[in-house]
């Protein structure tokens, strides 16, 4: 055996794995809030949604990348299921780029990459933020078609061996086996083109025939698929309903055409194979044709079944609680266009994102009727969801050619959004803190009356927030006034009577008083960006006792 071959074409294996994880990356990094603003605004109808998926896929050539970048914007509301499974299926399309140019000779090309990759490093394009995700994303492009030349040349010196003819005659009695290889590949390299580009190389030194390229290609797309699937099982709701879509997309192609091929291969009849076999003699070009074919019928399946399919979608994976709290309730496209009533809007969003806070410890008073309570566990994910959408409305207001006084609105909310997302996650520990067992009575005594105290301060601040009267505003800033030596002295007095307290325990008291001096501090800078208004609120605030509350807290 040819041992110097084998390592060519296992490193070149490696340099081609190397450069379509740098592409796929190196692009996920340049698609950020322009990309992302750009996607959305760029699907308004079919064909533009298609011609997006395409580009998206042949740039970031990788499926998986292209179905993250659009579940975020998705469970964003940021686009939506129409204008996104054009996107995501055509991306399927656009990936036949790395493909069919893979299957012309780009020794030339490669040089040239090279050469200008080279160039760029030189001039230390690398280090500029601005330039690195490109120069790099240049670099992988390098790698994968100089490991793409390794292939290929040691897949040539490789078929002078005597063994390849030999497992070569016994592979083709078993199409199965390049069925199952397939799938293990796509797994392995989580693309399918990859996959196909690996067969190219092996079918132009002749050790690979067109139809046991052909099932190493139909494993390949449904191992990509699983692939997909797998990314997918940690998320719920309907996040992963277009995860779901994708992995359907590629078993429908591979369910019409393996029939095709059992009938071609088995029963003599002139099929896919022949029909390729006869429009050329090139042996990559003939695989790149198999994979355009496999992309071509699973968008075409998918197309005519579209109908009965997203309802199934949906009933495998329905919205979650998550979903429901995630989704703006008062925030639309148009409303930019009148910057008073986005204020306003965002003024309610941002106070019904501040109504989450009591829920971590168990406090639904001033959680709307009309929704149901949400889970404990989806209490932070659907707020920093409604936070994040809630600062990308308040930068493309500002984007607007917005008067002075809008843009100084504009730097207040966004620094409430600050202030909200960090009590959101000190409760979130506080919460988790104060579901810990204790072993000392005093300590526990601590908990229950800064679960009392924190919860009462909470609602006292969500009806200042809410109705912002001057009276609710000023009971808020007296009740987050500096209280770091009235939480000392709580420290030291349960020190003081529990005289064997635990190491664990200490710990733990020092935790959950230090959380609660956070969670005031935070509140009372919160207090100074809430401005009371000139008239009372137009809709009556409900009462939840503050003047008890405020006992409470003291």
């Amino acid at each position: 055996m040819n041992i110097s071959a084998f390592i060519s074409v296992v490193a070149g294996l490696g340099l081609f794995i190397i450069g379509i994880k740098g592409i796929a990356g190196n692009m996920g990094q340049l698609a950020g809030r322009s990309v992302r603003d750009w996607l959305a605004r760029s699907t308004n109808s079919y064909l533009s949604s298609a011609a997006v998926g395409m580009l998206t896929g042949a740039l970031t050539q990788s499926t998986n990348a292209v179905t993250v970048i659009l579940m975020s914007l998705y469970k964003a509301d940021l686009i939506t299921v129409p204008q996104a499974r054009p996107v995501l299926v055509w991306a399927n399309v656009g990936t036949m780029a790395l493909v069919f140019a893979a299957a012309v000779d780009t020794h030339l090309f490669v040089l040239l990459i090279i050469c200008v990759a080279g160039l760029c490093f030189y001039l230390d394009l690398d280090r500029s933020a601005r330039w690195r995700p490109t120069v790099s994303a240049l670099f992988s492009f390098a790698l994968l078609f100089l490991g793409l030349e390794l292939m290929r040349q040691g897949s040539h010196d490789i078929r002078s061996s005597e063994w390849v003819g030999q497992f070569l005659a016994y592979s083709a009695q078993w199409m199965l086996l390049g069925f199952v290889v397939g799938i293990v590949l796509a797994l392995a390299t989580q693309s399918s083109a990859t996959v196909t580009v690996i067969a190219m190389a092996m079918a132009s030194a002749g050790l690979m025939t067109l139809q046991g390229a052909m099932m190493t290609l139909y494993g390949a797309s449904v191992g990509s698929g699983v692939s997909t699937y797998l990314i997918a099982t940690s998320m719920r709701g309907k996040a992963r309903q277009l995860a779901i879509l994708q992995v359907m997309v590629k078993a429908l192609g591979i369910a019409v055409l393996l029939p095709l091929f059992v009938i071609e291969h088995y029963f003599g009849q002139p099929l896919l194979a022949h029909a390729i076999t006869a429009a050329t003699a090139d042996p990559s070009l003939q695989i790149a044709i198999v994979y355009a074919v496999i992309q071509f019928v699973s968008v075409l399946a998918q197309e005519a079944l579209n109908r009965p399919l997203w309802p199934l979608i949906v009933l495998l994976s329905p919205a979650s609680a998550e979903d429901a709290l995630s989704t703006p309730k008062y925030l639309y496209a148009q409303a930019r266009e009148d910057p008073e009533t986005a204020l306003t809007l965002i003024d309610r969003e941002q106070a019904r994102v501040f109504s989450l806070l009591p829920l971590y410890i168990g406090k639904a008073d001033a959680w709307s009727e009309s929704e149901p309570v949400p889970p404990r566990s989806a209490i932070l994910p659907g707020a920093k969801s409604l936070l994040a959408a809630l600062d990308r409305f308040l930068g493309e207001l500002s984007d607007t050619g917005a008067s002075r006084d809008v843009l100084e609105l504009c730097a207040n909310r966004q620094a409430r959004n600050l202030m909200i997302g960090a009590v959101h996650e000190a409760m979130d520990e506080l919460s988790v803190a104060l579901s810990a067992a204790f072993g000392a009575d005093e300590l526990r005594a601590l908990c229950s009356n800064l679960t009392e105290g924190i919860g009462a301060l909470l609602l006292t601040a969500e009806e200042a927030n809410r109705s912002l009267d001057p009276g609710d505003l000023a009971m808020f800033r007296d009740l987050t006034a500096d209280r770091d030596s009235l939480v000392d002295a709580m420290r030291r007095r349960v020190i003081a009577s529990e005289r064997a307290l635990s190491a664990a325990d200490q710990q733990m008291l020092y935790g959950i008083t230090s959380l609660f001096e956070r969670i005031i501090w935070l509140l009372r800078r919160y207090s100074t960006l809430l401005t009371p208004r000139a008239e009372p609120a137009p809709e009556p605030a409900l009462s939840y006792g503050a003047e008890s509350r405020a006992t409470a807290v003291s």
